[in-house]
């Protein structure tokens, strides 16, 4: 979430129902297929081929990152690897104070939530250390007016070069003070303070699916396949080919479900926020959680008073994973992992290929805000690497 802002991702991301009928395929070459976009029935069933799973249950690994500076002191919103080229890309909200080329005074941070201008800051990896720790340095950043939240981000190597996918065309909640990417980009990251606008002609733009808002991307790297969470009768995930992707065909999704509501106990843990997404091979991962010291009015009744439903030193942080074939929950856990920082908020998954030796072997990331002070926030990457063979 943003420093100072409201937070709508809990809504969003409880408004799914799980396991609704699989969609049909589309047609149509160069566009995107309307069928299955409700709750819809089965025209041709759908199926992942088995893939290794990530046991999201148990300790996490060391830090692969802790406390790191980003571009700007906002709180980080999603990340993603480059595997191939060993980087790693950080979204967040710009905040405020800062005047970019075209503007006539410094931005409040409340003015840039709501026209949706992100940062984007690239970390250049270096070689990890026996225990699974990293290291890297800032090679470079970018500024995007008029993209969106920044919930996910989808990272591409080509080549020696990094395109990167995300929202776009934000669509403002005033009420909220936040946006919303209406439809997804494509655009090669190239470092520079002069700002990257939604309106410019080097953008690749994409409707996936025809009447949906919300719109955010990942990329399964395992599989070269481009994942949209989207918004339409609740929020939902479709799968596709990254290359057909590209190419602007989204006619033949791969899998297509609903964004499963997580259990979990709400007395003790509230209806934590989602925070991020991954996918890898046939199996989705979500993130839920809250900074240390939310409160929440957990039960819906305002005669009883509010609880902390993310407590210092524990928090309220699940990792859950689901099967794509079925849309069905596997295993929700609560993560301890980084529960030592002293400001902690869960923001964003990826997946990482630590070596490009042993591509069958992955990590799944998760990201945290922290650092103490609002305006002064860092980043911290936390990982699990046990792999199951279903």
């Amino acid at each position: 979430m943003n420093d100072g802002q409201p937070n709508r991702r809990g809504f969003l991301s409880l408004s799914g129902v799980a396991a609704l009928a699989f969609a049909g395929l589309g047609t149509a070459a160069g566009t995107a297929s309307a069928a299955g976009t409700g709750a819809g029935t089965a025209a041709t069933t759908l199926a992942l081929p088995p893939s290794k799973l990530i046991r999201v249950e148990g300790n996490t690994g060391p830090a692969y990152f802790r406390e790191k500076a980003v571009q700007r002191g906002t709180v980080i919103q999603s990340l993603g690897f480059d595997n191939v080229n060993r980087r790693l890309y950080f979204a967040q909200l710009i905040g405020g104070g800062l005047q970019l080329k075209g503007e006539s005074a410094p931005v409040s941070a409340d003015v840039r939530g709501l026209h949706g201008d992100l940062a984007i800051t690239e970390w250049t990896l270096g070689a990890d250390t026996a225990e699974g720790a990293g290291s890297a340095k800032i090679t470079g950043h970018m500024y995007l007016r008029g993209f969106g939240h920044g919930v996910g981000i989808g990272v591409e190597p080509s080549g020696s070069s990094t395109y990167l996918w995300t929202e776009v065309d934000a669509v403002q909640d005033t009420a909220e003070g936040t946006s919303r990417g209406r439809r997804l980009c494509r655009f090669k990251f190239a470092s520079s303070s002069t700002p990257l606008d939604a309106t410019s002609t080097s953008l690749q733009k994409f409707t996936p699916v025809p009447g949906s808002v919300n719109n955010t991307a990942g990329v399964d790297p395992l599989n070269n396949r481009l994942v949209v969470r989207y918004s339409l009768n609740g929020m939902r995930y479709r799968i596709f080919d990254l290359a057909a992707a590209r190419a602007g065909d989204f006619s033949a999704p791969l899998a297509e479900i609903a964004e499963p509501a997580i259990s979990i106990d709400r007395n003790r843990y509230g209806k934590p926020s989602f925070q991020g997404y991954a996918v890898a091979g046939r199996y989705l991962y979500m993130l839920h959680g809250n900074s240390y010291g939310y409160t929440q009015d957990h039960d819906g009744n305002a005669s009883t008073p509010k609880i902390v439903v993310s407590p210092p030193g524990e928090g309220n942080t699940h990792l859950t994973s689901v099967d794509l074939n079925t849309g069905q929950i596997i295993r929700t856990f609560r993560s301890k992992a980084g529960y030592t920082l002293p400001f902690r908020e869960p923001e964003g998954l990826a997946v990482q290929i630590p070596k490009a030796s042993e591509p069958d072997v992955f990590r799944l990331c998760m990201g945290f805000a922290s650092g103490d002070t609002p305006g002064a926030r860092t980043a911290s990457v936390y990982y699990k690497d046990s792999l199951i063979q279903p």
